[in-house]
Order: C-alpha cells, then structure tokens, then sequence
C-alpha cells in the first residue's frame, strides 16, 4: 500500500454567519477574494482573514442569485439575478453594469462564461517559442508585451492606431449620487475603473462574455457591454431542442468556446457538448478589442451624460423652488392691494427708489436677514453646482466622446473596404455632428450660469440692503448713512436680473427637450450635419430673433445622439454575429451526474498544419446507481476561426467503495475529487487525466467514434477495465493519490469545491457539508510535477491556472 501525501497548507478556515449556497462559489483569479451567494440572495466576497469586502444583490422578486463568475484579470465579478447581469468592481464593490437579457420564456440565466482570447494566436505562438520557455501563458495573460520579449517586432501603423490619447485628458469629476444604478460615478475608484486606460499588452486579447439560459438562449458580448446579439441553440438543430447549458470552457488560444449543456428527451437526461465558434475573434483581429473597448467607453458615457443632465435639472430646480416660494407669497398682498407683482414693485423700487408699503412690510417682517440669507444661499448653490457640472463633467465628457469618435472614424476609414468591423463613417460623421451641438449647447448654459451669477450678485447685494434700509429709522444717522451707498450698486445687472433670471432663467431653456417657440425642429428632415444650422439658429435667438421653429435642448440632443448610436451599435453588432456559429453537438450519453466540470487544453504540436488541436476533457461524477467518474477527452482542431471534431474517447474510474461529492481541474494535467470514503473519511484526491503512454497507472482512454453514442453505463466491465488504469476501488490507489485528509464529521465532509487563482497562488476552496465552515488551501505547496511545475520548452509553456466555472 502506497504511503499518503502531507496535507495541503491551509490558508484560511472560516465560518459564514449564514447558510452558502454550495453552486455559487467563486475564487478571484487574481486577489485573494472569494465571492459566495448566501441564503439572504445576496452575494459576499471575502478576503483570506474573512473580513467581507462588499456585497452584490438586487432587489424584488427576480433577485434570487443564479450564477456568479469573475472575469479573466479578476478586476470585476459578474453576479447573475433571474434573466439581469449585475458588474460590480472588485476595487470598489460598485455596481459597473447592470442589463437585463430577457429572452421570450423569461428563462432565467443558468450559465455564466467569462474568458480572454487572443486575436492573433500564429503570433502568440511565435513569440512564446521565441521566448524559449522563459515564460507560461500567465505571464503573457497579465504583462506587458515589451517586458516579455524586447525585441518582438512591432507593426508601427498598428501600434499607433493603439496609443491611448485619453490618458492625456483631464479625468471626469465625480457626481453626486442620483440613485443606486448610478451610485458608481459618485466615487473616484469606481469612476477611474470604468474610464481607465488599456493596459500594455491588452490590444492582442478580447473579453469574451457568454450568458446562458434555461430555454437555451446565448447572450454574447464582448468587454462586459458591447453586446453581439443572442442565439438560440435550437435554431442549430433539433438535436439541441430543449437543451440548457450549465457550463462553459474556452482557452486563450482558442477562438472555439465550449458549453455542457443537459437536455431531457422522453424522461431521460442527455449530456451534450455543444462547440461555439467565435470566428470574429480572428477574422477582427486586434482590432476587435479596441472596437469592443471603445464601445463598451462609450456605453459608460451615455450614461454619465444621462446623469449630469439629470443633476442639471436637479439643481436648477432647486435653486429657483425657494426664491419662488417667498415671490409668491408677496405677489398674493401686491396682487390685492396694489395691482401688481413683485417683479413690477422691484424693477420700480431698483429704478426710482421708491417702496410701495407692503414690499417694505414683507422686506422687514416677512423676508429679512434670515430670508435673504436662505435665498442667496439657494441660488448661489445652485448656480455654482451648475457651472462646476457643466464646466468639469459635462465638457470633459464631450471631449472624450469627440475623441473616442474620432477614433472610430479613423478605424472606419482605414477599413474603408473591409467589412469585418461594420463601422459606417457617415454613422459616425452624425455622431460627431450631434457632439458637436451638445458642446455648443454646453457652453451656452456655461455662459448664461456665469452671467445670471453675475447679475444675481449684484441683485442679492441690493436686496440686502434695502432690507436695511427698510428697517432703519429714516431720520437716524444709520439711514442716512445706508442711502448714501445706493450708487455703488450694479444697476443694470440688478434690472436685467429682475425683469430676466429672477422669473425664468434661461438655464432652464437649455436643459429642455426642446426650447423656444413655434413647431419642433425635426432635425431628420434636414438629411445632412446640422451644426451650422444649429449654430445659426442659435446666434439669431441671443440677438432677439425670434424663430418659428422649437431647438432641441441639452435633452433633446443627448436623445439624439443615443438614437444614432443605437443605430451604429446595432450595424456593429450585425456584422460580428454573422462570424458566430454553433457546432454540431456531441452527445456524451445520459444520465444525471452529481456533479461535472471541464476544461480545454492546448495540446498542439509544432509540426501539424492546423492552426490549433485543442482537447477539452469532460469529468462526469457519477449517476445514480452507478460507481464511476466517466471522462471524455473531445479533441478538435481549429482553423480560420472553424472548429472540426476529430475524436471523442472516454475513461473511467471506479469508485465503488466512496462517494463523491465534487470534482474539479486543477490545472491542464491534474483533476481534484472530494471523495468520502466507504470508513466516512473524507480526502482529497489528485488524478492525472491526461493520457500518458509511459505511465502504467495513468488514466487510459478508449475511442467511443464522433457521435459519442457510448451513453453513460452502457460499457461493460469488460470494456471498463481495459480503459483505465485508476481504480478508487483499491486503498493503495486512494492512497497513492490522497493531498489532504480532514478530520472527521460532518462540519469538514466536502460539499463542493471551487479552484482558481494566479500562477503560484493557485487556490482550492473547500466547503464543509453543513455549508457553514470552509477552508483555503495553497495548492501549489504540492509537487505534482506536472500542474504547479512549469515544464520547459515549446507550446507546453502554455499551461495556466485557468477559471473554469
């Protein structure tokens, strides 16, 4: 009997205050946090010390938590909540984005798959052969190209049409908070995560976000919300009808994602593999992800234009609602008793000093030095929110879009004859165009807050001192004193403000859907830029020119601009979704396994001719009534963005005397199970799935043809036997495998487990079975030789401690 392993090194062993949900564990793969849903359908990540960083929930009836998963550089985690996807930053714990994916159903989302691709993989090769074995896919994952290899070549018309400009430009200013969705760009963290720079290195990769639903449904977007369009796997074939996917695999060098997917056919569970080719990926090439990057900024500016004009009309309501309040109630004494307003009996008291009794009576009793102080402070409050938004968000956020445009414009223009990006130059000429309206509109409200500041200025200094002059005693040295200051005053900003600001400030007008009179401007009809016309329509406005027609306001252009980029989003998104298609399924057999995991592994050998051979390995736990892990090892080669199945063979292990209660890849050449013994210990267990001709004890794998007709219990013990060489029947090969005991009882039997991480801070976490207690382990304290051990030389450099969820 072979000797056991030395326990794993533990790195945390904690205890929730509430019940964890054992199908939604999820490890960052690049900090120590974990992320978990709980019985309160909230979700809690934690660091290592179990100190809670921040939480992701939804409320209403749909917030029951369905899938969670975090993206590939571990800077965000995707939590979804009935058929809506919720982004928090995990700097920040801010809510990025939130979109709800309805499908006709309203299935509810039961995957989630979140990878990196790389664009150009014929170039990723030659560069890591280049390296010669001084580096693993991890290093070209997350640094920078330059600190990899010095001497890569670099294309220089490409490279400078990937220099990020907006680096250079000034960062937005926060907002106040306007609501729970937009709570994200009231703090500085969150607001730089989502308006920050592209890291060097990240232009030869592509964030590829896959949702899937229970009606099987597929939801594709790229860069968290530059959304492809959707699929449904049955309009592939009747094969895929009433098929619903539960996980997703893929690999960097892959542009063929993977789904496991069930499907119920005359009461029996069938297990599908269902290939998803992403042929944008290389047909785009390296400009997809700045295409996918600028849309998705672009996306995040509509809504903080959204929010900045919605604090506009905030604050210019509330600084007119309290001077509007003590107008009024002067205007109902003056109405009665001296046939005018307030605005008539100060445009006369400014203009001839005279003071009809009952403004002197309201001035004294009624305003005062507690009123006017209450009413400067309104105003000026109100009036300086305004020319700070407008002057350090609104404006910056215009420039940027100007920029980002401009970018896109240059794409279009030098894929002038390509139509692998579906960019339209006359799509964004009338983007630019309506940016450049917005910016004109902008520095009109910009003007008119200056200039109505001004005039209130000098209003509120007057005001003030006809409240002391009211309330002296007109024969005292201090009222003669206080009407000998009365030709220091602005008496032409105090009039204009009277008869102008004081009873409808122009701010307003600007902030409107559509502002002055006559009949609506329907800006269609002009077919062509409208700037010009814009800007002369508005010069003849200021200088008294009354139109016949009604200009859109700061709304109506914002509504505009979102109209036409709803159009240039969905000819972007057409032209990608007609590089999409799903494969041909293979059937795996049936059954209903405990408990399933998969991952794809690069296993392409420099000599072929195909682009990529991949493998994806599947590991079924066991059915009911049956003793063994089945395994399946799919291999496929991928050429022109194509995927094509080449073989499908399985293996087994017998575990007659234990259960199994999960299993998980641990990296490209180990599997983990959590394995409970017939004596109720509970291990884990570390196998190598690979096939390895020169091991006697490796797991072997037998042929079963590309249908995959060898359903799930169908080979006989026979068969069995001679496929595999791993018998969990045996103690010496329980032993021989075992890295971790626990004690026993039920607060340490795994319940399920969840491994991710970083090169050398790979992590497994373990949930107990009273899924109360879990524990962190170092997984790469193991030498394994083969998962936490790089191996030298060629592309077998490329393995990596992917997410696999």
């Amino acid at each position: 009997m072979g000797e056991e392993k030395a326990n794993l090194t533990m790195l945390a062993e904690k205890m929730s205050p509430l019940l964890i949900n054992s199908s939604h564990l999820s490890y960052c793969p690049a900090m120590d946090l974990l992320a978990l849903a709980a019985q309160d359908e909230r979700v809690h990540v934690f660091r290592l010390n179990g100190q809670r960083v921040f939480g992701v929930s939804k409320k209403g009836a749909v917030g029951r938590v369905t899938y969670l998963h975090w993206n590939p550089n571990g800077q965000a985690l995707a939590v979804a909540f009935g058929d809506s996807v919720c982004v928090a930053s995990a700097n920040s714990g801010k809510i990025m984005y939130e979109k709800d994916y309805p499908t006709p159903s309203k299935a509810p989302i039961c995957c989630l798959g979140w990878a990196s691709n790389f664009t150009d993989v014929v170039a990723i090769r030659e560069r890591v052969a280049n390296l010669q074995g001084t580096a693993v896919l991890d290093d070209l994952m997350s640094s920078a190209d330059e600190t990899l290899n010095p001497q890569y070549a670099l294309d220089l018309p490409i490279e400078l049409a990937f220099v990020d400009v907006t680096s250079t430009l000034p960062k937005l200013a926060t907002l106040p908070v306007a609501g729970s969705q937009a709570d994200v760009f009231s703090s500085r963290v969150s607001l730089d995560t989502l308006f920050k720079s592209s890291p060097v290195g990240s232009s030869d990769r592509a964030d590829v976000l896959i949702i899937g639903h229970e009606d099987g449904t597929i939801h594709l977007s790229m860069s968290e919300d530059f959304s492809i369009g959707k699929f449904r796997l049955q309009d592939a074939g009747l094969s895929l009808s009433n098929s619903k996917p539960f996980l997703h695999c893929s690999h960097p060098l892959s542009t063929t994602h993977a789904l496991l997917c069930s499907r119920m056919s005359t009461g029996v569970q069938e297990i599908q593999l269902v290939p998803f080719d992403l042929r944008l990926v290389s047909i785009a090439g390296r400009q997809l992800s700045l295409l996918a990057s600028k849309i998705t900024e672009l996306h995040s500016l509509h809504r903080y234009l959204r929010q900045i004009q919605d604090q506009l009309s905030i604050e210019i309501r509330t600084s007119q609602d309290l001077p509007s309040r003590f107008m009024r109630n002067i205007n109902e004494t003056l109405l009665e008793k001296s046939d005018c307003t307030w605005v008539d009996a100060a445009y006369h008291l400014a203009a001839t000093g005279h003071c009809y009794p009952e403004v002197k009576e309201w001035l004294v009793d009624g305003l005062g030095e507690r009123g006017h102080k209450r009413w400067d402070k309104a105003v000026n409050v109100g009036y300086e929110n305004v020319r700070r938004l407008t002057h350090e968000s609104l404006l910056p956020a215009l420039d940027r879009l100007r920029v980002l445009l401009s970018r896109l414009r240059g794409l279009s223009r030098f894929h002038s004859s390509d139509f692998s990006l579906g960019l339209s130059r006359l799509e964004i000429d009338n983007m630019l165009d309506s940016v450049n309206c917005l910016q004109l509109l902008a520095h009109q409200l910009l003007k008119c807050a200056v200039a109505e500041l001004q005039q209130f200025a000098a209003f509120s200094t007057w005001l003030r001192h006809e409240i002391e002059k009211q309330a002296a005693d007109p024969m005292s040295a201090s009222a003669q004193e206080i009407a000998g200051s009365d030709m220091s005053f602005d008496h032409s900003g105090i009039l204009d403000y009277i008869r102008g600001a004081m009873q409808h400030t122009q701010m307003r007008a600007y902030t409107l859907n559509e502002m002055g009179g006559g009949r609506p401007w329907d800006l269609e009809d002009e077919g062509g830029p409208i700037f010009e016309l814009y800007k002369t329509h508005m010069n003849n406005e200021s200088s008294g020119f009354r139109s016949q027609r009604q200009l859109p306001g700061l709304v109506g252009m914002i509504e505009r601009f979102e109209k036409q980029s709803r159009v240039f989003f969905e000819h972007v998104s057409e032209t990608q979704r007609r590089n999409v298609q799903i494969g041909v399924p293979i059937s795996l057999g049936v059954g209903n396994p405990t408990c399933a995991d998969m991952r794809m592994v690069d296993e392409h050998d420099k000599t072929a001719t195909a682009i990529a051979n991949l493998s994806i390995y599947v590991a079924l736990g066991p059915s009911p009534g049956q003793d063994c892990v089945n395994l399946f090892r799919i291999t496929f080669s991928v050429e022109n963005g194509m995927s094509s199945t080449t073989s499908v063979a399985s293996g087994r292990i017998p575990v007659a005397t234990g259960a199994v209660r999960d299993l998980k890849f641990m990296d490209d050449w180990s599997l983990m199970l959590a394995f409970v013994t017939a004596d109720d210990v509970s291990r884990l267990l570390q196998i190598d799935f690979r096939p390895n001709k020169d091991s006697e004890t490796g797991l072997r794998y037998q042929e079963i043809g590309l249908a995959g007709k060898a359903a799930l219990g169908e080979l006989n013990e026979k068969e069995v036997s001679g496929s595999h060489e791993i018998n969990l029947r045996r103690l010496s090969d329980i032993s021989t495998r075992t890295v971790h005991r626990f004690p026993p009882g039920r607060m340490w039997t795994p319940q399920c487990l969840e491994i991710n991480g970083r090169k050398g801070r790979r992590t497994i976490c373990v949930l107990a079975e009273d899924r109360i207690h879990y524990r962190q382990f170092n997984i790469d304290s193991l030498n394994t030789g083969h998962g936490s051990t790089p191996r030298g030389g060629g592309t077998e450099d490329l393995d990596v401690a992917m997410a696999i969820s």
